[in-house]
């Protein structure tokens, strides 16, 4: 169950000591403000919260003069906006001693890692922004298990089921030796389908899966073993 925070709690945040959890910002450090969220994603468990103050000087003081708040929680929207993938963060106007500064609760995320900033592909001629799979994608990458077998995405591959003889789709006699074509691949899964007309798929562990090598048909093979 996340932590709600009071404005009690809030207020005592204010000039406590920052910690893993605590951050203060002024109105002009665009970039602070993101950093801060994206570290707060990343390194929280989810039913923790993070405080960004901000318009908020080191020591606990409010910063002078004040700001126009409308137009601040605009910028700041703004500049959340560029946290990939997009994070929750609420934002609320306090105040204390007759001063207002903004809190923004960050709690850690479950779709980490998250950037500070969006991540771009080329599509032909064009740079464009990329898509969620395709950044899911470019993490998974990161592996090189995943890297490897990503470089033959829409190829024929070889798929060795050494514990099950299935029919081979193409000579249809009885085989542990099957002709696939690699659907996709990431972190958890890969998926190959069937060559011709059925383009059937199906999807295996990470887990299961050993690569190696088909000489005689110079491809990837990918050998599955019960997990």
């Amino acid at each position: 169950m996340p932590l709600t925070l009071t404005d009690g709690d809030i207020l005592a945040r204010l000039t406590a000591v920052e910690d893993g959890t605590t951050e203060r910002k002024p109105y002009a450090d665009f970039r602070g403000w993101v950093k801060t969220v994206v570290a707060f994603s990343n390194s929280l468990n989810e039913d923790q919260p993070g405080v960004l103050f901000v318009g908020v000087n080191n020591n606990g003081t409010i910063q002078e003069p004040q700001a126009n708040f409308e137009d601040l929680q605009r910028k700041l929207s703004g500049e959340f906006s560029n946290i990939y993938p997009p994070v929750n963060t609420t934002v609320l106007v306090r105040e204390k001693d007759g001063k207002k500064f903004l809190a923004v609760i960050v709690y850690g995320s479950s779709n980490k890692p998250h950037f500070a900033g969006k991540s771009y592909v080329r599509d032909g001629t064009q740079t464009v922004e990329a898509s969620e799979a395709q950044f899911e994608e470019l993490i998974a990458r990161r592996s090189s298990k995943v890297a490897e077998i990503l470089k033959w995405k829409d190829k024929e591959i070889t798929y060795y089921t050494p514990t099950m003889t299935q029919m081979d789709a193409v000579s249809n006699t009885a085989t542990k030796k099957t002709k696939r074509i690699l659907h996709d691949c990431n972190q958890y899964w890969l998926t190959i389908r069937e060559p011709g007309e059925s383009q059937r798929l199906t999807s295996v562990s990470l887990r299961q899966i050993e690569l190696n090598y088909d000489h005689a048909k110079d491809r990837l093979m990918l050998e599955s073993y019960p997990s």
